[in-house]
């Protein structure tokens, strides 16, 4: 009896052993499993964050300035009227304007002869020649004395004192005859509004000052 009172007892103790040694073990699974919860926790607060700042930073970063500087392009505008004469040695150029397409600068020259008008669109950038028509309908038309005009930096210089465009950078221009006057105008934006000022080429006066709301 004495030895089964004894077995019960060791029994008893090996069993309450191995519930603690259980217990302590299931307590260490949900310790750690808390700590990696945490841990997790922690490092997704870290990223989100780091995305936040990041979103700052860019929120604060100025936007890039994407729009053409027709100032000073790369082929002049005396580059391009050779061009259009290479093409058309006895043409006379009645305009010739600067412009840009999604960024791309080209000028735009019409000209004509005795028996036909003709239209030549070369880039401003490779003097590549994108289009060369030729029409044969002709018209009376006045030309360019591109030896008596200034050059199309000083008209946008002139341009450029004027308040109305104060502080706006142009988007394009063009020499052209009118009414007897060879007349620069140069084009500016300004939000939904054109803002045209037109220059005497030749005595540097402003004509005009057009404002297209």
């Amino acid at each position: 009896m004495f030895k089964k009172l004894m077995i019960t007892g060791c029994t008893l103790l090996l069993l309450t052993a191995c519930g603690t040694d259980a217990t302590e073990e299931n307590a260490a699974t949900i310790q750690e499993s808390n700590t990696n919860e945490n841990n997790a926790t922690n490092e997704t607060a870290t990223k989100n964050d780091s995305t936040v700042a990041d979103d700052t930073n860019n929120a604060n970063t100025p936007t890039t300035n994407t729009s053409v500087d027709i100032t000073n392009p790369k082929i002049s505008m005396d580059e391009a009227v050779n061009i259009f004469k290479e093409a058309h040695p006895d043409a006379k150029i009645e305009s010739i304007d600067l412009d840009h397409d999604s960024g791309r600068l080209h000028y735009d020259i019409e000209g004509f002869d005795s028996s036909k008008e003709y239209e030549m669109e070369i880039d401003a950038t490779t003097k590549e020649i994108k289009e060369n028509e030729v029409e044969t309908d002709k018209e009376q038309d006045e030309s360019i004395d591109f030896s008596a005009v200034i050059d199309p930096a000083q008209a946008i210089e002139i341009a450029s004192t004027q308040a109305e465009v104060d502080g706006l950078s142009p988007t394009g221009w063009s020499l052209q005859v009118d009414d007897g006057k060879q007349k620069y105008t140069i084009e500016y934006d300004q939000n939904d509004s054109d803002i045209d000022i037109k220059i005497d080429a030749i005595t540097k006066e402003i004509l005009e000052v057009d404002m297209d709301n």
